[in-house]
């Protein structure tokens, strides 16, 4: 990145400290990711960068101090999927349209869910998953984040797939608790990232049904995934991409997404990325924009089906 730091002097961190504004607490997946990546903005530019955590209301809050603030480069927004799922499911006129008031610089990473469940569970497979479903009384519990959330749709998609009757959501804020209760079987199942559940796989106490992705999981290639056990492809993900306030020069948007493409080269970035369960990708500014119009037509159709909008 030392080539690029002599280019620098125009960027918006170069002077008054620049900000990541992430929805999600410290110690979280996002903030490890996020301070590492302010790291390599501040070796780039020279310029201080530093991680607001800003929680609540799904993201909500974050998205209300990104957009209140002068639309120069030196906020941006370190987004989940959470910026198109929190407006779709407002039973009010939504505060923001992620298409309209935001510029996406570039998606970067997408976070395939882990279908797990404890160890006693009678299940071990989708097939033999699909065959408990049909046969049980009374729909499958299984834990996710709130209700309208990356996680709880990927459930729901893949019963449907399943030809399983809609299952019980049971809501946590905390995914630690969460998979305790899976693990101790008083919730059937769990869908969460492979970060959340691997110390609890590495100790035998749950255990992977299936990696809800298309391809092996780099971190962990020996987990099945659902297209290798014979169940079909399946696009139902997380992600993260990198977002500024609509009126942002062009100029400095592709600075960004320029500093990402420089990021997704450095080894210990990526390492982290992919140590933590997650599959780096690159969609830049104009890819990126086309992708979350897709997803958001994705996530409102899915959530028309569950009638929860």
């Amino acid at each position: 990145m030392a080539a690029w730091r002599a280019s620098a002097q125009g960027f918006p961190g170069a002077g008054p400290v620049g900000s990541l504004v992430i929805p999600l607490g410290p110690g979280t997946l996002a903030d490890l990711h996020a301070r590492k990546f302010a790291a390599l903005l501040v070796e780039a530019t020279g310029s201080p960068y530093v991680v607001e955590n800003i929680t609540g209301a799904g993201g909500l809050l974050a998205v209300r101090q990104v957009l209140r603030r002068p639309a120069d480069g030196r906020t941006v927004l370190w987004s989940p999927s959470s910026l198109i799922n929190t407006p779709l499911l407002s039973k009010t006129a939504p505060e923001y349209d992620p298409v309209a008031d935001f510029i996406p610089v570039c998606i970067f990473v997408r976070s395939p869910f882990v279908l797990f469940a404890g160890k006693d569970f009678p299940a071990n497979n989708i097939d033999e998953l699909q065959k408990l479903g049909k046969a049980q009384a009374e729909p499958l519990t299984y834990v996710a984040i709130d209700a309208g959330s990356a996680n709880h749709l990927a459930a729901e998609v893949l019963l449907q797939r399943l030809g399983v009757r809609s299952g019980t959501l049971i809501p946590y804020r905390n995914n630690q608790q969460a998979i305790i209760d899976v693990s101790e079987g008083r919730v059937q199942l769990g869908v969460l990232g492979l970060y959340n559940v691997a110390a609890m796989l590495k100790t035998g106490k749950v255990k992977v049904l299936a990696v809800l992705a298309d391809r092996p999981l780099s971190a962990a290639p020996a987990l099945p995934t659902l297209l290798a056990q014979g169940f079909g492809g399946f696009e139902m993900q997380g992600w993260f991409g990198l977002f500024l306030a609509r009126g942002t020069p062009l100029s400095i948007v592709l600075d960004y997404e320029k500093q990402m493409q420089l990021a997704l080269k450095n080894k210990g970035f990526v390492d982290l990325l992919v140590e933590t369960g997650q599959e780096p990708v690159f969609y830049g500014h104009q890819e990126a924009r086309a992708f979350v119009i897709s997803e958001t037509e994705r996530y409102r159709g899915v959530l028309q089906r569950l009638k929860l909008i």
